[in-house]
């Protein structure tokens, strides 16, 4: 049985790559556009909307407890899920909670924006506002960033699409080797460094061709890593964690249960105290800035651990759950503790915003965001330009002398 080689697979790679490139150009530009944008989200935001961001007093310090009850207190039907109680220097404490509107069998989602210094609310939005008004404009870029704002169905959607798109990525990559040479050989690199070029000068489809594949060249750990990384993010329970787990060893969360008598009811400030404790025995000395909590109040996760109320570089910050019926701390994940596939795990969602390397990440992130959007107007155009080529227009035929 002969062993495939490159040049043998080469045409059904060529067939391969076409279609599942034009299959994926609409769903990839828009993820692209969307994601530059994204990766600047809060910033942007308080740009657009600085009444709602902007603290209207100085930070006091309230604890946990503080603006739960003061939201309580101003919307008694409101149930809070999620809480950044932290929030930066001169920025509202964000509050996002679900009631139930007379007439309606759904629970509305509202975002809340509280005076850090006394609880006050000075706004209120949809959550799932639309669509290009300056109040909804980036939570619903977001939205169609990663499910095409269309529910559960669109994370689906887009996860598969991730799926194609990092397969799609290592085919890319293939069809740049030179035919014919061996990669041990001085004349596969050297031919090969040629596809790293764009030729300047040249007939301008000669020009488009050279940015397709230079550009895919000099970005490609980038896009494979933002592929794989969005199969974790909208996939993560069907595919992505049960494959991490089957083929590289991972390590059990580390938690700290209360057992007999002493298990007890705790309040969400002390499972604050407990989760600061947990964490700063595990080497994270910073204190949470947010906190999720379950709808029937059984759990409350803590997240966002910074000295500053934002998102940290590196594998990000600590997650932790107690169960308040019992104070124990049930779940957590700690950056960078673990074997390897806890570290796999860890690095997704870094790695996809950018918060990997911070400010300079996020602006790579955008930047590529954008080169995906190069990426898949001119891939559309190869496919039009061989698909149909220019007729080349024929010399007159002469007339016979008479």
């Amino acid at each position: 049985m002969a062993v495939p080689t490159l040049k043998t697979i080469r045409p059904f790679c060529v067939l391969m790559h076409r279609y599942t490139g034009l299959l994926l150009a609409v769903v990839l530009f828009v993820a692209g556009l969307t994601g530059s944008l994204c990766a600047f989200q809060d910033e942007l935001d308080a740009v657009l909307n600085p009444d709602l961001f902007q603290a209207q007093h100085a930070e006091q310090h309230q604890p946990l407890s503080f603006f739960l009850d003061r939201l309580h207190a101003q919307h008694p039907a409101a149930q809070v899920t999620a809480l950044v109680y932290r929030p930066p220097a001169g920025r509202a404490v964000e509050a996002f909670a679900s009631e139930v509107v007379p007439g309606s069998k759904e629970a509305v989602e509202n975002e809340y924006f509280l005076d850090p210094s006394n609880g006050q609310i000075q706004g209120v939005r949809p959550t799932q506002g639309c669509c290009f008004n300056r109040r909804a404009l980036m939570s619903f870029l977001y939205r169609v960033h990663y499910s095409l704002d269309l529910g559960p169905t669109g994370i689906v959607i887009m996860g598969i699409c991730a799926i194609l798109w990092s397969i799609d990525c290592c085919v890319g990559i293939l069809l740049t080797f030179p035919l014919h040479q061996p990669v041990w050989r001085e004349e596969f690199w050297k031919r090969w460094g040629k596809s790293w070029l764009v030729a300047i000068g040249k007939s301008v489809f000669r020009l488009i061709f050279d940015l397709h594949r230079a550009v895919s060249l000099w970005l490609w750990v980038v896009f494979l890593g933002i592929a794989i990384s969005g199969v974790a993010l909208t996939l993560p329970t069907q595919v992505f964690n049960p494959v991490v787990h089957a083929v590289l060893p991972t390590a059990p969360a580390l938690t700290r249960l209360s057992t007999g008598r002493n298990a007890h009811a705790v309040t969400p400030d002390e499972a604050e105290a407990l989760v600061e404790d947990f964490v700063h025995a595990e080497g994270t000395m910073q204190n949470p800035s947010g906190v999720l909590l379950a709808p029937d109040g059984s759990t409350a996760t803590f997240y966002l651990f910074s000295k500053t109320g934002k998102q940290v570089a590196g594998l990000g910050s600590p997650v932790v759950t107690v169960d308040l019926k019992t104070g124990s701390i049930t779940d957590s994940d700690i950056p960078g503790k673990g074997r390897l596939g806890n570290l796999v795990l860890q690095i997704q969602f870094p790695w996809h915003s950018g918060e990997l390397a911070g400010l300079a990440g996020r602006i790579g992130i955008c930047a590529s965001g954008l080169a995906l959007c190069l990426l898949t107007v001119t891939g559309v155009m190869i496919w039009w330009r061989k698909r149909w080529p220019p007729r080349r227009k024929l010399a007159p035929i002469p007339k016979p002398l008479a």
